[in-house]
Formats: C-alpha cells, sequence, structure tokens
C-alpha cells in the first residue's frame, strides 16, 4: 500500500521543549548516551501530497516561506503517510535529535506497558520522568534504556537512539513515530504497543512540564527552543514538526504554521478509504 512520492517527502528534526526538555540537534556519529536497540528503521511509508488532501503549491509555498524564517528541518505526515520532507543547515536524515518535549509522552507510553504486563504502580500526580523512568526498571528488572528497546523501540521499528538521561536522541523520522503512537492511542501501523485507553487517558499530561493546554483547538502544540515546534491534529491524523532552534534576529515566530498546514488540507479520507493505523502492520 506504500505511495511514491512525487518529487519531494517528509522528515523533520522537531525540537521542542523548555528548559530541561529542550530539543538539541546531534549527528548520528555521536554516540554519547546508552545504546536503545531498535529495528532496521524503515522509513515510514510515503504518499503524494495531493493524494493525502493537501493543495500541494499552497503546502510548498508554506515550506518555502519555513526555510526563509530559518527552519533547518520541516516534516509533514497525514494518515501515517511521509507527505513533506526538508532538510537544511547542516541537519540530514540521520541526525539524532533530543527528545524534548517527546521524551516525557515516551515515558507515559513505556510505563502503559510496565503497568499492564509488569505490575508497576504508577507514582501519584504530578509525574516526573525520574520517578517513572525508576518505577519502570524497579518493576520489569531492566533499564529504562533496555526496557524502552524491547517494548517500544523495536515495535515502532525505530532506528537505534541513545538514552542520554533525562532525554533520548532519535532521528526525526523515529520522533514522528512516537507521535503518530499519541495521536492514536498507542497503536502503531496496526499494532497496539500500549493498552488502548492509556495514552487517551494521559492526554493531559503529555506535553510533560512545558505544557501549554495541551489540546488548542483541537491541536497538540509542543514548544522548543527558538522557533522550533510540533503541532499534532488528531481529529485531522496530521504532524508537523518544525526545527528552528535559532530563528532569524528580529524575524516574528511563526506559531501558526500547524494551523496554516491543516487549513491547506481538503480533508479528503485516507487514499483507500483507510488510515494505515487501522491496517495490520507489514502493508
Amino acid at each position: 500500500m506504500t505511495r511514491q512520492a512525487t518529487g519531494w517527502t517528509v522528515v523533520v528534526a522537531v525540537c521542542a521543549a523548555v528548559g530541561v526538555w529542550g530539543w538539541h540537534v546531534q549527528h548520528a556519529e555521536d554516540t554519547r548516551g546508552v545504546l536503545v536497540a531498535g529495528g532496521d528503521g524503515g522509513g515510514l511509508p510515503r504518499a503524494a501530497p495531493a493524494l493525502e488532501g493537501f493543495d500541494e503549491s499552497a503546502l510548498r509555498a508554506t515550506a518555502a516561506t519555513a526555510v526563509t524564517q530559518g527552519a533547518s528541518a520541516l516534516l509533514v505526515t497525514r494518515h501515517g503517510h511521509l507527505v513533506l520532507e526538508q532538510y537544511g543547515h547542516g541537519a540530514e536524515a540521520s541526525t539524532l535529535v533530543d527528545g524534548g518535549d517527546l521524551t516525557f509522552p515516551l515515558l507515559i507510553v513505556a510505563s502503559g506497558v510496565a503497568v499492564t504486563q509488569f505490575g508497576m504502580s504508577m507514582p501519584a500526580p504530578p509525574l516526573a520522568a525520574d520517578g517513572l523512568a525508576a518505577g519502570i526498571a524497579a518493576a520489569s528488572g531492566k533499564s529504562y534504556p533496555e526496557f524502552l528497546s524491547r517494548h517500544v523501540w523495536q515495535p515502532l521499528n525505530a532506528t537505534s537512539a541513545r538514552w542520554l538521561a533525562p532525554v533520548l536522541r532519535a532521528r526525526a523520522m523515529d520522533w514522528l513515530r512516537v507521535a503518530e503512537l499519541l495521536m492514536h492511542d498507542g497503536r502503531f501501523e496496526g499494532r497496539q504497543i500500549t493498552p488502548r485507553g492509556w495514552v487517551a487517558g494521559h492526554l493531559d499530561q503529555i506535553s510533560g512540564p512545558s505544557a501549554q493546554g495541551p489540546l488548542v483547538g483541537g491541536m497538540i502544540r509542543l514548544r522548543g527552543p527558538g522557533a522550533t515546534r510540533m503541532w499534532l491534529v488528531p481529529s485531522l491524523d496530521l504532524a508537523v514538526l518544525r526545527v528552528n532552534a535559532t530563528p532569524v534576529p528580529g524575524a516574528p515566530i511563526d506559531e501558526s504554521l500547524g494551523r496554516t498546514i491543516s487549513n491547506e488540507l481538503r480533508d479528503r479520507p485516507a487514499s483507500g478509504g483507510s488510515s494505515l493505523h487501522d491496517l495490520v502492520p507489514g502493508h
């Protein structure tokens, strides 16, 4: 069911967060931290923008504007398909990106597995990253990086990453896999990785300590340093990720890029009438 993209595709280095959860770009040869073994890291399925409901010329124009505003990477997915991929300013597909605001939701996902399969007791709110990681390790008898590898990262078929507490460093493509889990209640390409209802039940906590909402008009927004942002729109099955840690001095930061891109949709259903997330793996 994978479709060929027409001329350009999508993978973005995302950086999103505030304070300790800040995003930082690292190159693949940087081997600091503990290895989180992954799968073969095959790319997400790709589709031409028009086949996923976009006005392609408008999407191209929006992407060009983002680049002029200093974006080093931009990614858009719809219905689990990559429809836009751009890199610049030294970033590339193999660049590792610190988890930022996605590190904490990933801990929430892993906690769901630990609670149901290993009897872990969730700590009382407010939830803290170190407490969740320690609880997972105590319940499972494995370090958090080992647990994450076995129960989340490999099921996502993500490329090997690096755990440098308190954040995970992984390719932008693989952070998009995590974004798909968040938008589909723990399901990825037909596989329920964390128990149904777990992610939905913790939606108010997925933005971590820098939460702004997290839902604003049905859109989840994760903030990063400078103009770095990630937007998730579960109702449209849409994810937008932009990296711009050092915006042009004096230039306004576009806080509405996610909304702009969602407004460029003609909002047609997934090609073939089904989302990838409702289909079996191995499509």
